[in-house]
């Protein structure tokens, strides 16, 4: 499908060569790869300063859709990926970055705090997805900093990242994932049921809970999401994190569905490989949804249809297998890795205070992803956490494409 893709001369970078755009429209999309206050050189600057680093991060971003067409009035949604500053509350962060943000149409948004970045003095990347048509209508926008709980685009619906909080900040059912799992699908479906969609409309859920990287933590939670969603589900990509910045709570979850203009269902398709690997236990996500020209790709990983993790603690030959599994689920829908336009890799980073592994670990995985694209490639996001969902897992992928046919 015809793509504009944009990497401005002394834009940021890597310290290795990759085959990503920074920015990239498709349709009425825009996809940029994950900002952060770097040189073109890949040296990090306002080294360990959040709000600096945010604010930099921002103006990428708004230079970014510049030079797409469009203006920051066309953000929807941003993933902030940050390190956690223990002077700054969660809320005065979100604040901050209100603040930040040239301008009244907020997007929604979702925090995931990390133990630390690739590179040293790195403390925050921040993801953006906009919209370039005018049928953007922002809904339940909160009072204190103007962001917005969901936003409909078009066909297109962006959720907010939902936990167990209640207005005042006190998180409801205190460490029990179980519960905090419940509160936070009954949230989504009162969201989606405010811009007239249901469970159904949905085509793709992020969750990020806390955990150690034990598969019995990630069943906890997964059963209860196993009863919410029904057969066929949307793609879903599950990631443990070392905590949510919020105190006693335990899962964030952001969302992703579609609905045509008139409020009816789109009719969607899906795609499980012969022979993919298969949770430890039944869940009624799909590894691939296809919805008008949009093929979402859940995270994909290193494992067998037994659940076993394969080639544990490897992580270039996870890479590969992670690639070569989004490619088995695209071909189930005629496409092609070309076909991405967007790219999240989240891998496990090194255990303990920021080492040479963090970045030896980026540049191995980036090398090997960027073997599958030709210049110019997709957008692509990386974020290292401290563990993934089972022991031994290295890498986690999931991917956008796009195609022409409908």
């Amino acid at each position: 499908m015809p793509r504009k893709t944009v990497f401005p001369e002394g834009h940021w970078s890597l310290q290795v060569d990759f085959p990503y755009s920074m920015g990239l429209a498709c349709g009425d999309l825009i996809f940029l790869c994950g900002q952060a206050d770097v040189e073109g050189d890949g040296k990090v600057c306002n080294a360990g300063d959040l709000l600096r680093q945010s604010q930099s991060a921002i103006n990428h971003i708004g230079n970014l859709f510049h030079e797409l067409d469009v203006g920051l009035e066309n953000l929807v949604k941003l993933v902030v990926f940050y390190v956690p500053d223990e002077d700054l509350g969660e809320a005065s962060y979100i604040d901050a970055l209100a603040a930040m943000l040239p301008t009244v149409n907020r997007p929604v948004i979702t925090l995931v705090p990390v133990p630390r970045m690739f590179y040293p003095g790195l403390v925050v990347e921040i993801d953006a997805y906009g919209f370039a048509g005018d049928a953007i209508e922002r809904v339940d926008i909160r009072d204190d900093n103007g962001f917005s709980t969901i936003v409909r685009a078009g066909e297109m619906i962006f959720g907010a990242g939902i936990d167990a909080g209640d207005e005042s900040g006190v998180v409801i059912a205190a460490d029990d994932v179980v519960t905090q799992s419940r509160i936070v699908l009954d949230r989504l479906a009162t969201r989606l049921e405010a811009v007239g969609a249901q469970v159904t409309d949905l085509v793709k859920i992020n969750n990020w809970y806390v955990a150690g990287g034990s598969a019995e933590e990630w069943a906890e939670s997964a059963r209860v999401r196993a009863a919410f969603y029904p057969e066929p589900g949307p793609c879903a990509t599950g990631i443990p994190v070392h905590g949510l910045n919020r105190s006693s709570a335990m899962i964030r979850t952001d969302f992703w569905a579609m609905l045509d203009t008139s409020g009816n269902p789109i009719e969607k398709s899906h795609d499980w490989p012969e022979g993919h690997w298969d949770w430890p236990i039944h869940l009624p996500f799909k590894h691939g949804l296809k919805c008008r020209n949009l093929v979402f790709v859940g995270g994909q990983v290193s494992m067998d249809p037994a659940a076993n993790v394969i080639d544990p603690g490897q992580m270039q030959v996870q890479t590969r297998t992670s690639m070569d599994n989004i490619g088995k689920v695209l071909a189930g829908f005629g496409l092609d890795h070309a076909d991405i336009v967007k790219l999240n890799t989240y891998y496990h980073g090194s255990t303990g205070a920021y080492d040479a592994g963090d970045a030896d670990d980026l540049h191995g995985n980036v090398t090997i992803r960027g073997s599958y694209f030709q210049k110019p490639g997709p957008a692509s996001t990386d974020i290292p956490f401290r563990c993934l969902a089972y022991d031994g897992m290295m890498v986690e992928i999931e991917a956008i494409a796009m195609t022409d046919q409908a």
